[in-house]
């Protein structure tokens, strides 16, 4: 490990490198979000903090409109305290490894919570004192069992500070890798309130009484003693701001110093990062003071019952998004306010502005909008939307929803498959089927020219198109661009082009890319996910394999919602 340099920091170490990556928002493109939420089809300020937030997030993306914060990706730091033995909590100790165990097995609240808002839930073992046995999701990244007792001793050495923040940093960093766009903070460890207690103090002045808090739920008495702990903490160790690795080497928990580098890392990678209740809190003190621009990238996800949340989200100028109650921990309020970050970065992408909504000529106002003064159909923003799935997903039948809740009229279905024949009975019967399911009113084109009604952009063409599928559609273009081998050609059939055959795809491929790209018309479409099976015995299987691979990596780039059907299940990739 490097050596510790006068500063608190380390120098050359990952976390030296991160908190040199620590820059400010873009002021440019927060500027852009903050106009464009004022030229939307709503009042100016109408959406209070949700307008605040997505300027945040533009900020850090430096773009406008901001890219969907998502997939999120949790981390649940879990860490014991040597400052349980004052009685601090009426939980036993043993409590911490046998929530970790339920959280590994789905059990827990944040489990339960997670499934709803589509997170990963990641478990972090960074100071547990038990050996945990290995298990899908636990990362064993222990530093040491526990703390020591901080009303007696600090609770560890700094060096064993700077490794649990590099802790929380490499977990950010693999989050990150793995595809995450935003990154929420969970934590684990009885007695842990009192660790953040005495660092909001430390942070913000506050006296013991006003940072201690009831925790699991303590009577006056075990409150009275806590708040004694904690007096005795700040007493014996007369704590500095300006040493904040000394700080939290004297009074933190190990679960505290990793999320501290859980914030940096989110922070350096320009990724929101959603703060759960006061363990976070006084991480994002500490974390501030490592690097104050940091900040930028913090979101408060709600406000703790326990008093030192709210002094902290104070110092730190944040604002709850959501307030609760809540005082449970593992990460819970972050993930219940990630739903109102998305919406804060989908009003940006989707809502239409007042110039989008009408010319001068046709409203001068929300008003006129209201009475009808404009074609509401104008008003709905185009949308490109991917459904990816298995053989018999059910992803037609998502798409088919996705299209009705599109526009405001009919579809136009686009059907790629070959037409039935009475040689292919099986074939025959599902194009029935999916016929049967469609409304009456939706209108059904048999084509392979995608790109023209993708460019069939005049004003009066405005209902949603529905591909289905863009497998069958490739398979078409493969075959007449001589692709495949001669196991997909009768003896007198040829391909109809006379170009190199990978030339030739690759100009259809390019073409519809483009189309889809630069439509302004909503459009779903509808592809297998072949990539995860059995690898193809023939050549040419293994390279329509390969080619739409291609094709659905290109056209989810320029989509503005992913779709993925497992089982029936669907799941938004973004």
């Amino acid at each position: 490990m490097a050596a510790v340099n006068s500063a608190g920091n380390t120098a050359g170490s990952v976390l030296d490198r991160t908190l040199r990556a620590v820059g400010p928002p873009d002021a440019e493109a927060v500027a852009r979000a903050r106009a464009r939420h004022d030229a939307l089809a709503k009042p100016r300020g109408a959406l209070g903090v949700v307008e605040d937030l997505g300027a945040q997030l533009a900020g850090l993306a430096g773009t406008c409109p901001p890219p969907a914060p998502e997939p999120a990706g949790l981390a649940v730091f879990a860490g014991d305290h040597g400052v349980h033995r004052q009685g601090v909590s009426p939980w036993p100790q043993e409590i911490t490894a046998a929530m970790v165990s339920t959280f590994l097995s789905g059990g827990a609240v944040v489990n339960a919570l997670a499934r709803q808002a589509g997170a990963r839930v990641l478990v972090v073992d960074v100071g547990v004192a038990a050996d945990l046995p290995p298990a899908p999701g636990l990362l064993d990244r222990k530093v040491r069992a526990g703390t020591d007792d901080l009303s007696e001793r600090p609770a560890m050495s700094r060096r064993e500070a700077v490794a649990a923040v590099e802790v929380g940093i490499e977990v950010a960093d693999d989050l990150v890798a793995r595809g995450c766009r935003c990154l929420l903070t969970g934590d684990m460890g009885i007695a842990n309130t009192t660790p953040a207690a005495a660092l909001v103090a430390a942070f913000t002045g506050g006296t013991p009484e006003q940072v201690t808090g009831r925790g699991t739920g303590i009577d006056d008495d075990t409150w009275a003693g806590k708040v004694a702990v904690v007096g005795r903490a700040l007493d014996l160790h007369r704590p500095d701001a300006a040493d904040p690795l000394g700080v939290l080497a004297a009074l933190g928990g190990l679960e505290h110093a990793a999320t501290v580098g859980f914030l940096l890392g989110a922070a350096a990678a320009r990724i929101p990062v959603v703060l759960d209740g006061i363990a976070a809190g006084a991480a994002a003190l500490v974390a501030r003071a490592l690097a104050p621009e940091a900040v930028g990238a913090f979101v408060a996800g709600h406000v703790s019952a326990e008093p030192a949340a709210r002094l902290a989200l104070t110092a730190l100028g944040l604002r709850p998004v959501l307030d609760l109650d809540l005082r449970l921990g593992e990460g819970s309020g972050a993930v219940l306010a990630l739903p109102v970050i998305r919406a804060a970065a989908a009003v940006l992408t989707e809502v239409a502005t007042l110039d989008e909504v009408a010319t001068l000529d046709d409203v001068a106002t929300l008003d006129d909008v209201a009475a009808g003064g404009a074609d509401g159909r104008r008003a709905r923003r185009p949308r490109r939307i991917l459904v990816l799935g298995g053989a018999r997903s059910g992803k037609s039948t998502t798409a088919e929803r996705l299209a009705g809740e599109a526009g405001t009229g009919p579809v136009t279905y686009l059907a790629t498959g070959p037409r039935p024949t009475a040689d292919d009975p099986e074939w025959a019967e599902r194009v029935r089927t999916h016929r049967e399911r469609r409304p009456p009113d939706w209108t059904t084109v048999e084509t392979a020219d995608l790109v023209t009604h993708l460019k069939a952009d005049e004003p009066e063409r405005t209902e949603p198109l529905l591909i289905d599928c863009l497998s069958t559609w490739l398979t078409r273009m493969m075959d007449e661009a001589g692709c495949f081998g001669t196991e997909h050609h009768s003896p007198a059939q040829e391909p109809v082009t006379a170009q190199d055959p990978a030339a030739a795809l690759a100009a259809e491929v390019d073409a519809l890319v483009a189309a889809w790209e630069s439509t302004s018309r909503t459009v779903v479409a509808v592809s297998n996910e072949v990539g995860g099976g059995v690898v193809p015995a023939t050549t040419s299987g293994r390279l329509f394999r390969d080619e739409l691979g291609v094709l659905n990596a290109r056209i989810a780039a320029a989509s503005d919602e992913v779709w993925l059907l497992t089982a029936g299940i669907p799941q938004r990739l973004r």
